[in-house]
């Protein structure tokens, strides 16, 4: 004789079974979409800045026009490292590139001839190259004669690696850029301004500021 309550259970357990297999698969899925987020904002939770310089009688490479080395004969301040400084969750293995932008003094007026600027001559105890780099003077008019200061900029592409609430210290070596044809010697104090910027390919950006600072009777400009 057929109970119908009974029957009831048992119709009851494939069911339960069912929902609880169903339950067991789609965890990992459930997982898997907490943590994705955490890493991909891994590269949003950073700060860039320049964080050491050096003040010396410094000998800077010529980075233009052949070569060679031009110690200053007074005390030239320039930048020397480079900080990333990461937040929670690690950055592993990212691609960004690096720009280094370093302007033209201000309130200095060269109407002939050219002067040097600065540029990276390093980065990350790598040489740059020529690819690497680019300077550019003003120009006059009709005759397209360079004239002044230079703007400067080096970029490569890196991958960076920084542990969680970690810091990436990056050695930064400058060099002189361009020419010297001028017969105007700089009366003042030249600083120049630099720019860094950090873009990681997934389209986080940081960017920090700074100044090289060649004072009067150095001689290297």
């Amino acid at each position: 004789m057929n109970d119908p309550e009974l029957s009831s259970i048992e119709s009851a357990r494939p069911a339960r079974r069912a929902a609880l297999k169903g339950a067991a698969w789609s965890a990992p899925v459930i997982a898997m979409a907490i943590t994705a987020p955490l890493v991909a904002a891994s590269v949003n939770n950073a700060s860039l800045a320049q964080t050491d310089t050096e003040t010396d009688l410094l000998s800077l490479r010529l980075l233009d026009g052949g070569g060679g080395l031009l110690t200053a004969q007074a005390l030239v301040t320039v930048p020397t490292e480079l900080t990333l400084s990461n937040g929670s969750g690690a950055i592993s293995g990212e691609t960004a590139t690096i720009t280094i932008a370093v302007g033209r003094p201000g309130g200095i007026n060269i109407p002939t001839g050219t002067v040097r600027g600065f540029g990276v001559a390093s980065f990350d105890g790598v040489n740059s190259t020529e690819a690497e780099r680019t300077f550019e003077y003003r120009r006059t008019g009709l005759l397209n004669v360079p004239y002044g200061a230079p703007t400067t900029t080096f970029s490569r592409v890196i991958t960076v690696d920084v542990d969680s609430n970690g810091n990436l210290v990056i050695p930064v070596e400058f060099g002189l850029a361009g020419t010297s044809t001028s017969i105007v010697s700089v009366s003042l104090l030249a600083s120049y301004p630099v720019t860094y910027t950090l873009a990681f390919a997934s389209g986080a950006s940081y960017s920090a500021s700074g100044t090289i600072s060649v004072p009067v009777g150095a001689g290297i400009l």
